[in-house]
């Protein structure tokens, strides 16, 4: 997949960075508790907060890694109706994937905000854990907010990748990939 670098680049890069780091301890951690919850089933001892933990981790990786999904256009799109339309329509096409992705991100960021801040104020717990759910929730708004710099990117440096019909290097006639 060709880059167009831009002024950005760098900091598009740090961010990157990070949500590789967060995605890849979250799963690290996700399976190292996995695989402890099952062999200290198979000895005969329960683990309750290990199901929480697995709950939790496996939120923060998706909600990290959902949003990490738009910084290089791999977010899912389905486009078969829309190469049927006229080469203006898909452009105003391809623009709309960018408003609408973002909103959905600011809506994201602004109502997890909301939500996190509510579940801080109420001092809602973890059942097991005994961690404030703020904590967790917490990772909705950092997605929202990741999602609106990587759709940002997408359109800075991947643009050509969201036209539709794509990269024609990585995508051949029937759609598939090469």
């Amino acid at each position: 997949m060709q880059r167009k670098l831009s002024r950005f680049s760098k900091f598009f890069d740090v961010v990157d960075k990070m949500e590789d780091i967060v995605c890849g301890g979250t799963l690290a951690a996700l399976l190292f508790v996995v695989l402890l919850q099952v062999g200290a089933r198979w000895c005969g001892i329960i683990l309750a907060w290990t199901e929480e933990t697995t709950r939790f981790l496996f939120l923060w990786m998706m909600f990290i890694a959902v949003a990490a999904g738009f910084n290089r256009a791999e977010s899912a799109r389905v486009v078969v109706l829309i190469q049927k339309f006229p080469v203006s329509w898909q452009k105003v096409c391809a623009g709309a994937y960018y408003i609408v992705s973002i909103a959905f991100f600011l809506f994201m960021l602004v109502y997890g905000t909301e939500l996190s801040m509510q579940k801080f104020k109420f001092h809602e717990m973890a059942t097991a854990l005994a961690l404030p759910m703020g904590f967790i929730m917490i990772s909705v708004p950092i997605s929202g907010f990741l999602g609106i710099i990587g759709t940002i990117q997408s359109y800075l440096e991947y643009s050509h990748i969201v036209a539709v019909g794509g990269d024609n290097s990585e995508i051949g006639m029937e759609g598939t990939v090469k």
